[in-house]
């Protein structure tokens, strides 16, 4: 065990460096020739004291002359988030991403069906108006700008593939998609409403890319019989529910304003007391009309997972990990305080934003380490909670000690052992079971 901390250490010492810190600075044009401020003196500083909050200029300057000698106005300080800084972050987070893949090439999870299974969403925030043009909102007061974090990870290799900053202005369904043909065949893919489309779903189909999304009542359904294509109702779908034993309507339909895309449609009806809460919900944020009432009763799903790889009880299963990723949102703000921005210009507020994706993505590095060395099911929440009360004992220069980092390392995984196992509500199934169940065609 001591072995492998050791060498998740030296793994960490190694990416952190000077020389791959100033590597990447000088690329970014981030260290220039009279620069006052050295590129590591400036991480170290803005990184660890952004790992909880957002702090002022004046913060930033007293750290700097505490920590490293460098006096520097705030003034002075607050132009140093230009441009430059801005691409050196990017590079350095993507550099962070492309690392964590490599460093996560074994898979934790085994899968009789799927190459991976992959879990997008998106996560939005306002900020100060002074953001407006970079990052628009939806107007109206107190929404002139919103920032969008589009996040995607795979859930089997506990691999992210996706962190981006954008406006909430920016569309899901064009963001799904942008990097699809990077995505392997086979690949199970878990998303909201936003993410699909019939559209989308011809696509993923012909690319032989599976899917799993919930449904809209108002899409066109369609069954094919005699090579005749017939409308099948949403009070048609209720029907055949209420006539059958089974818990969950499974067939084969069509889906798109031309039947363009074949999909199986798994269907269950809700319990009253189901139906009067998402009723309560939906009628809270607008009025509803006579289609979308009738609806309110009914759940439907649509996938091309064939139905001997996985039961429709199993559709439904697999989709309830789709809100694992709200954890990990519920993290960033509850934890991390993500959102917790003061006002400032719109190139320092994506700065800081991208700082707090690199202690994101630290977090998610050691989450994952400490998964494969304990072999538990860790919570994110309580081991995230657990770093930021001791994120001050882990500055730049313990990062890049191999040996004080093995130390710190050590005492984490005592930690965890104890402390950071996941916890279940009475009732509700493991991801582990889940998982086991569908991946592992065990029945």
């Amino acid at each position: 065990m001591g072995r492998k901390i050791k060498n998740f250490s030296n793994y960490l010492s190694r990416f952190v460096s000077d020389e791959r810190i100033e590597a990447i600075a000088k690329a970014s044009s981030f260290k220039k020739r009279n620069s006052a401020i050295s590129p590591k003196a400036f991480l170290d500083v803005v990184f660890f004291c952004n790992s909880d909050k957002s702090p002022s200029l004046s913060e930033y300057s007293i750290d700097l002359e505490h920590q490293h000698g460098v006096s520097v106005s705030k003034q002075a300080l607050d132009k140093r988030f230009n441009e430059n800084t801005k691409q050196m972050l990017k590079d350095l987070l993507q550099e962070v991403l492309t690392k964590q893949m490599a460093n996560n090439s074994v898979k934790s999870i085994s899968s009789s069906w799927f190459t991976d299974i992959r879990i997008m969403d998106s996560s939005e925030f306002k900020v100060s108006k002074r953001a407006a043009d970079t990052f628009p909102g939806y107007g109206g007061e107190g929404r002139e700008a919103s920032v969008q974090i589009q996040f995607e990870y795979q859930l089997l290799s506990s691999m992210v593939t996706e962190l981006s900053i954008g406006s909430s202005r920016d569309s899901d369904s064009i963001e799904g998609m942008k990097n699809i043909k990077k995505v392997p065949p086979k690949t199970l893919l878990l998303r909201d409403l936003g993410y699909f489309s019939p559209k989308a779903f011809e696509e993923l189909s012909s690319k032989g890319i599976y899917f799993i999304s919930r449904a809209k009542s108002q899409w066109n359904f369609y069954t094919l019989k005699g090579g005749e294509y017939s409308l099948l109702s949403t009070a048609s779908i209720i029907s055949l529910l209420k006539d059958q034993k089974e818990k969950y309507l499974d067939m084969e339909v069509y889906v798109g304003q031309k039947a363009c895309t074949k999909v199986r449609l798994v269907a269950n009806l809700l319990t009253e007391e189901q139906k009067q809460k998402r009723l309560k919900n939906k009628s809270a944020r607008r009025k509803l009309g006579p289609d979308a009432l009738e609806a309110i009763g009914i759940n439907l799903f649509v996938t091309n997972v064939e139905s001997e790889k996985c039961t429709a009880c199993q559709v439904y299963d697999l989709y309830s990990l789709r809100w694992q990723v709200e954890l990990v949102f519920k993290t960033w703000k509850s934890v991390m305080k993500l959102h917790k921005i003061h006002p400032m210009n719109a190139t320092r507020l994506e700065c800081i934003i991208l700082i707090k994706l690199l202690w994101v993505m630290l977090n998610w590095t050691f989450l994952n380490h400490l998964k494969r060395l304990t072999q538990m099911d860790l919570s994110f929440h309580k081991l995230v909670t657990t770093l930021q009360g001791r994120s001050k004992s882990l500055a730049l220069p313990v990062l890049q000690n191999s040996h004080l980092l093995f130390e710190w390392l050590t005492g984490l995984y005592r930690i965890s052992k104890v402390f950071h196992e996941k916890e279940y509500k009475k009732g509700r199934k493991k991801v582990s079971d889940i998982l086991a169940r569908t991946c592992q065609n065990v029945p």
